[in-house]
């Protein structure tokens, strides 16, 4: 059910398109058509957004729940959008990230694959920061065997 904020901020949005058709959970467009120039370009903006986000989650040390509460957005979408790469977001849920981040809504968009990117800076900006936030850690004995062995595999012609 929503609430009377909610009603506003999708009224107050609705105008900002400026007579723009509005459909629900996307303004007027599908999300594909919106996205940046190439695929690869959507997984990785779609990568860092859900980097991002977790991450901001673990920085202010709060739960998936305890997020999603003080965020004000669905935590089922949280969820999905911190485990599913291909996941979608709403805007309206990148709306109240950016708000709780403190981030530029228009970039948060862009990164969540809703928009595309105003220059090609930010795409690279994007696939380092996905690049460089990913944890090294030391293969345990079971992948190595199994890399060491498919190495091998791999490597005969």
């Amino acid at each position: 059910m929503r609430t009377l904020e909610e009603n506003r901020w999708i009224k107050r949005k609705a105008e900002e398109e400026d007579g723009a058709f509005v459909a629900a959970g996307h303004i007027g467009f599908s999300p594909i058509a919106t996205v940046a120039a190439t695929a690869t370009d959507v997984v990785a903006a779609r990568v860092s957004f859900a980097r991002f986000i977790q991450l901001a989650r673990l920085t202010l040390k709060l739960s998936k729940e305890q997020f999603a509460v003080k965020a004000r957005v669905p935590l089922e979408e949280l969820i999905c959008i911190e485990e599913d790469d291909a996941y979608t977001p709403t805007l309206r849920t990148v709306h109240y990230l950016a708000q709780f981040l403190k981030v530029s809504h228009p970039k948060l968009l862009t990164l969540a694959g809703l928009a595309r990117a105003k220059d090609a800076g930010f795409n690279d900006a994007a696939v380092r920061f996905a690049a460089k936030s990913e944890p090294i850690r030391k293969l345990t004995r079971e992948e190595q065997d199994a890399f060491n062995e498919f190495v091998k595999v791999l490597s005969d012609r």
